[in-house]
């Protein structure tokens, strides 16, 4: 069982999943996000008896947890903080009793201050009236879209007749294993291709006259897809397995490059990428739906744009 001190830990931590569970009856369907701080700094003190209680004279009702002024917290409210808090920190005891306590004390808190922000008329400044006008209009945008798009699905028959209509789509990536040989003049360079030619082994020639880094390794760079530069890149370009190139100029020097391997270019089988394809496919027509929309709401609503203030211009 995590211990209360730790469980104090984690939920001062994710006090940021508080402020968002608060959010729940402006916006039910919205998705919620908390930020996770990099380290945890030990949390406050409990919250003093006076502030953390109710008085003796006053009776809470029977579904009510905790008050602080005019703000109640419900036994279903509570119970949604702590399912967010379980999302974000899956080790979370819910059954502790002294870790809901600790979670009670820090909404307490978080209430005390707000109460005191209120007092001191914050909700009344320019930038905060600002930041919930644009809240408010996030969550009008994502309930909108949200209801637009909650029927919009995509079927495996679908995914499947998009997967066998795009075969290029779904190619895994030509890889060659190459070896190289550099040398530092063109003569040189012939001269080596003709011994390659002639059937002498690459790798033992890349040993013996290379000037790369590779020749310890016989030449060999492995499976590239993305060559080195460009040179390289044309020169294995039409090679098949065992092909060797001609010699081409790069930045070091004068190369010989061999095509040892090849794989890929087959394409992925359809169950490998069905989950992906769906979900793809299903964000596509979502967007196509809310486009849509956006269209018909213009025919609607005038919008006009004075695109000479982007110039600095004033419109005189």
């Amino acid at each position: 069982m995590v211990s209360s001190k730790k469980n104090a830990v984690i939920i001062f931590t994710f006090l940021s999943v508080l402020c968002v569970a608060g959010c729940d009856n402006i916006a039910p369907k919205a998705k919620k996000a908390a930020a996770v701080p990099a380290t945890v700094t030990a949390p406050a003190a409990p919250v003093a008896a006076a502030a953390a209680v109710t008085s003796a004279d006053e009776k809470l009702s029977k579904d009510v947890l905790a008050k602080v002024g005019d703000w109640t917290l419900s036994v279903a409210e509570f119970n949604e903080r702590v399912k967010n808090i379980k999302q974000v920190v899956p080790n979370f005891d819910e059954k502790n009793v002294e870790a809901k306590k600790t979670l009670i004390d820090e909404l307490i808190r978080q209430q005390l201050m707000v109460h005191e922000a209120r007092d001191q008329k914050f909700n009344e400044s320019k930038e905060f009236v600002a930041a919930m006008k644009d809240f408010e209009n996030n969550i009008l945008v994502q309930e909108l879209v949200t209801d637009m798009t909650k029927d919009i699905k995509v079927t495996d028959a679908e995914a499947k007749d998009y997967y066998d209509k795009n075969p290029d789509v779904f190619l895994k990536p030509v890889e060659k294993k190459v070896s190289e040989i550099m040398v530092l003049t063109e003569a040189e360079a012939k001269d080596v291709l003709v011994s390659a030619l002639q059937g002498t082994d690459f790798a033992q020639l890349a040993k013996d006259r290379s000037k790369s880094k590779s020749a310890a390794n016989g030449g060999d760079l492995g499976f590239i897809t993305k060559p080195a530069f460009e040179q390289m890149g044309k020169a294995i370009e039409t090679l098949n397995k065992g092909g060797v190139s001609s010699v081409f100029q790069g930045p070091d020097g004068f190369y010989i490059v061999k095509v040892d391997d090849v794989r890929g270019g087959d394409k992925v089988a359809f169950d490998e990428v069905k989950a992906d394809l769906i979900k793809g496919l299903t964000s596509q027509k979502q967007q196509q739906v809310v486009l849509g929309k956006m269209a018909e709401v213009a025919k609607k609503v005038k919008v006009t744009v004075n695109t000479d203030l982007l110039d600095g211009k004033t419109g005189e």
